[in-house]
């Protein structure tokens, strides 16, 4: 079976780029490397770039040095291999390329609704013919935590290619239950705090208001920080919850 998920280095690329003078001429050049230049606006031609700063600082450089000395791209290949053979697809290929993005000093990088629209807003994936994989710059590069990221991104483009976007918070929970899983990840809340949750969120499942989701699933702390009203929820409580649901 040939394998739908075909790898482009883009670490290289990243890398040379953020060496560059953080100058109107960067900009340029960063036009060039995802559009072809600022006059073919409408034709990306890397789209997991549009994620990344183009004016992103020092840290970004150390972080994507950091990547290519672990020889990231080589484990994401060989873990693309084990996705495509674990979910057994049949599709065209698609291009899949590592981006990082700047959650730590980006301005305009919120981190948890760039990892909903990650999780939850996949037509892109469609239209363009590429899966981003993100790399944040807040965390300390990982080739295990990556590992996991590569599975669940696979699993949750297989699930939204059979049953497209989630609306509801229940399809969220039921899609992202199914990508956890997938990965191999395991609930980290203890028993009384994934029944309390449970109990919140039953009566919300069938909301389809962005607060509310974003609440449910990320916990009180971020709802706090985004501006929505708490739920009393603990970090997460809804991916946790929604994964040890799947694993009784």
């Amino acid at each position: 079976m040939q394998n739908p998920f075909i790898l482009e280095p883009l670490l290289v690329l990243m890398r040379d780029y953020h060496r560059l003078p953080r100058n109107p001429e960067r900009f340029e050049a960063y036009l060039h490397m995802t559009v072809g230049g600022a006059e073919r606006t409408a034709d990306l031609a890397k789209p997991p770039l549009v994620y990344m700063n183009p004016m992103g600082k020092d840290h970004v450089l150390e972080a994507l040095e950091m990547w290519i000395a672990l020889e990231a791209e080589t484990l994401v290949t060989t873990t693309l291999e084990e996705a495509a053979r674990r979910l057994e697809l049949q599709w065209p290929p698609l291009k899949v390329g590592l981006v990082i993005v700047d959650d730590l000093k980006g301005s305009w990088t919120n981190r948890h609704f760039n990892d909903a629209g990650f999780r939850f807003k996949l037509e892109g994936v469609r239209a363009t013919g590429w899966l981003a994989i993100p790399l944040w710059s807040s965390e300390a590069p990982s080739l295990e935590s990556l590992r996991l990221e590569v599975l669940e991104c696979c699993a949750r483009v297989a699930y939204f290619w059979e049953r497209g976007e989630p609306k509801t918070l229940r399809a969220m929970m039921q899609q992202e239950s199914y990508v956890a899983k997938f990965a191999g990840r395991l609930p980290t809340l203890n028993s009384d705090d994934l029944e309390y949750t449970r109990t919140v969120l039953e009566p919300l499942l069938e909301s389809t208001h962005q607060p509310t989701q974003l609440a449910a699933l990320y916990g009180d702390a971020v709802a706090v920080e985004l501006g929505y009203p708490p739920l009393g929820l603990s970090a997460r409580a809804g991916f946790e919850l929604a994964l040890w649901q799947a694993l009784q």
